[in-house]
């Protein structure tokens, strides 16, 4: 007998043409802002941090070397910020505001997580409509990943502490280089075994266990319960998917790569051209400047979007050939059904509805199961 995880490459290739072609506005558009929140699109905060030379007051000195003081200028001491409480106010609102949009910013990727699923199922993408309808089991799915996450990397700090008592020591700050290298050697293979293992299970809940919680209305426990016995059940179609999954998203990791450069270039070097002779004429001055950032500013968005509709038609293969193979498995867990109908029946080329008595794509840019 085929193996599901084998045979169901060519047809979520087929999926995804039927839902994405012809070409739908409407459907991209919407599918391009749930890349957004499922990580296609997204970048890391951490890359906009800069580090000084040396640790202290980030202006190149050597820690404890102060800068001297100009012939007639102010003392360096007298510039330095006072922390009044309206400051500590401002910042301790900052952070916390900082705080709640991540928060924010996570449960509703969660939520998304499951419109992602309900629109491929549904072959249309109705954002708000499916979005309201699961808040519930993406704030649910929010605290898993939470919960597992901090369980992961707290395990791994408190190990890591553990064993650096019994080299070093107690308190730690009388640790020698011998216990800090210790410490490295050993936290570098257990963080990327925990990455590995974090890694794992929340994509298999991503790609496995929302569906499973939509399918039968499970809470995110209970579908990873019945996901670990189809697990029991078929371990050779799960094992053969991940491995095959891992392949496909290396090759597409590089794919939108390429593109992603391309429209860099594509994107980037209209603007220098523009920048150039803007620089030339007019100088830095309020008018070049008010140019050069309506310039870039607009290449900026223009890149933005585009990248993440360059993400649209792989994230979307991907998420269908989970369903697909998860489907096939189980019977009672497929989401996916008129997919699946379809492209086993006639490749999904014509998605045909029969109620209007029209094709799914008119051709005019929109899709009308789409929302509106």
């Amino acid at each position: 007998m085929a193996l599901s995880a084998l045979e169901s490459v060519e047809d979520a290739f087929d999926g995804t043409k039927r839902l994405l072609w012809p070409f739908a506005r409407g459907i991209w558009f919407r599918l391009a802002a749930v890349m957004l929140f499922v990580g296609a699109g997204g970048f890391s905060p951490t890359s906009f941090l800069n580090f000084g030379m040396f640790p202290g007051d980030g202006t190149g000195e050597p820690p404890g070397q102060q800068p001297e003081p100009q012939p007639g200028g102010p003392d360096p001491g007298a510039l330095t910020p006072e922390l009044t409480p309206e400051l500590l106010v401002f910042l301790v609102l900052f952070v916390l505001l900082a705080v709640a949009v991540f928060l924010l910013w996570q449960i509703a990727s969660a939520v998304i997580e499951f419109v992602f699923v309900e629109s491929l199922g549904a072959e249309a993408v109705k954002l708000r409509e499916f979005f309201t309808g699961n808040v519930r089991p993406g704030v649910r799915l929010f605290l898993f990943r939470t919960g597992v996450s901090l369980l992961v990397f707290g395990g791994l700090v408190v190990a890591l502490l553990a064993v650096g008592i019994l080299v070093g020591g107690w308190p730690v700050t009388q640790w020698d280089e011998d216990a800090i290298l210790a410490l490295v050697f050993l936290g570098i293979p257990l963080l990327l075994g925990a990455t590995f293992v974090l890694g794992l299970v929340l994509g298999l809940t991503t790609t496995f266990v929302v569906p499973t919680m939509l399918a039968e209305d499970r809470g995110v426990f209970s579908a990873w319960r019945r996901f670990l016995g189809v697990v029991a059940d078929e371990p050779v179609e799960i094992l053969v998917y991940l491995v095959i999954n891992f392949v496909l998203g290396i090759a597409i990791g590089l794919a939108t790569g390429a593109l992603t450069l391309a429209l860099l270039i594509v994107v980037g070097v209209p603007a220098l051209l523009v920048s150039l002779p803007v620089l030339l004429t007019v100088g830095v001055t309020p008018l070049g400047g008010t140019v050069l950032l309506v310039v870039w500013l607009a290449a900026g968005v223009l890149f933005f979007v585009a990248s993440l509709l360059i993400a649209v038609p792989f994230q979307t293969f991907r998420r269908y050939y989970a369903l697909l193979v998860l489907g096939d498995v189980d019977a009672d867990l497929d989401v996916v059904p008129t997919t699946r109908a379809a492209v086993r029946a006639d490749g999904g080329e014509e998605p045909f509805d029969d109620e209007a008595g029209t094709d799914a794509g008119d051709g005019d840019g929109d899709d009308p199961g789409g929302e509106r």
